[in-house]
């Protein structure tokens, strides 16, 4: 009996713990039972960020090197490559990391948006000044944790690579792939998201860009065959002799989105050409490349002021169908993340009719607004237009 009730009494006491435990816990107001699961919850992410940030992760670049980088990279150099503004654009408009970069790249950076977007970027360092010329000794200073370059460029690999820094190629013409400008910058968002080991965190972005290209090429499929114009595209003029924008070029697969026929698309790459065979070619538009690659405007080819070219004869002139590329988040025939919105800028001038509805400047306000966490002002769309 003695010990039936010794049982009892020890069953009590048991019950009467838990329930003052329970108790206890109800007592708990919810905000420290929450500020409790956070403290939890953090601990363990911090313990998965710590993990992470001391190691590392292999990285198959575009010119097929395997490249062991940081998981923690908070130092950027960027060589010889156009890849900023889509840089900036994997960051929502934004540009952390970055201590240094080609200073031709500076020039382009001043007349484009980016200059309002990002002015810390004005103040980084030169690393190299043209397309031979290169500062090791000034990268291996800046201490980067990875260096961007273009990755056809056998001789600038080597020379970076001699910093000892993890050098990642970017592709830009003369790849396994074609080189669109479309596909092009969605290829250096995909290697940006294998660099800092995100993948996926680009894909919404390259949706929202795929939903414009289709829009607008789904208006372009409905011209007529007979609407559909010649033209080219006037890449560079250097010491009188013009260079255009021949077969593979992002040029010619600016055309070939537009249903354009590129009457220099008989050239191969950029080519060099005489004045006469642009006379004999006789485009119907005549596209100029711009600001960062080409100093001469539409005003300059209708005034017929550029020495060495008399541009009067032309039909594209006498017809006002000369069009200079625009500067966004950069130029814009060039790959950038701006090129949803500048194959809607090109078929809307090679289109006039087919596009009168469309409200292109409303499409760029929303694209830089929601993507890149920058509203736009009208006096920005006219700088860019206005060139």
């Amino acid at each position: 009996m003695k010990n039936i009730k010794s049982k009892k009494v020890l069953s009590l006491a048991l019950v009467f713990i838990m329930l003052a435990g329970i108790l206890g816990g109800c007592n708990k107001t919810p905000e420290e039972s929450r500020k409790n699961s956070e403290a939890k919850n953090l601990s363990s992410e911090e313990k998965v960020a710590t993990k992470d940030e001391a190691g590392s992760h292999k990285v198959l670049d575009h010119a097929g090197h395997e490249v062991e980088v940081p998981n923690k990279i908070e130092k950027i150099v960027i060589d010889q490559v156009p890849i900023l503004s889509t840089y900036m654009a994997y960051n929502e408009g934004k540009a952390p990391y970055i201590v240094g970069y080609a200073g031709s790249l500076k020039q382009v950076i001043s007349d484009t948006v980016l200059k309002d977007m990002a002015p810390e970027l004005l103040d980084a360092t030169n690393t190299v000044q043209g397309q031979s010329d290169i500062n090791v000794e000034e990268i291996i200073k800046l201490k980067p944790d990875v260096i961007f370059y273009n990755a056809k460029n056998q001789d600038r690999y080597e020379k970076l690579s001699k910093t000892g820094v993890p050098c990642i190629g970017f592709v830009t013409m003369g790849a396994d792939t074609p080189a669109d400008p479309i596909n092009r910058y969605g290829e250096w968002l995909k290697l940006l998201e294998d660099v800092f080991d995100e993948k996926g965190k680009m894909d919404d972005f390259l949706k929202a860009g795929d939903d414009i290209v289709k829009d607008v090429e789904e208006r372009i499929a409905k011209v007529p065959d007979e609407k559909r114009p010649s033209g080219m595209i006037l890449w560079k003029y250097q010491e009188g002799t013009p260079i255009v924008a021949g077969k593979g070029t992002f040029g010619d697969f600016w055309l070939k989105r537009l249903k354009v026929n590129n009457v220099a698309g008989e050239a191969k790459g950029y080519a060099n050409v005489n004045v006469e065979q642009i006379y004999s070619w006789k485009p119907d538009i005549f596209y100029l490349d711009g600001p960062g690659l080409l100093n001469i405007k539409t005003e300059d080819v209708y005034n017929n002021s550029v020495e060495g070219f008399d541009f009067s004869n032309l039909k594209s002139v006498k017809d006002k169908r000369v069009y200079n590329s625009k500067l966004g988040m950069w130029n814009w025939l060039t790959p950038n993340p701006d090129a949803p919105l500048v194959l809607a800028w090109l078929a809307s001038e090679t289109y006039p009719e087919a596009f009168k509805d469309y409200d292109l400047n409303k499409v760029i306000k929303d694209y830089y607004q929601k993507w890149y966490n920058y509203e736009l002002t009208d006096e920005q769309i006219e700088d860019m237009f206005n060139i």
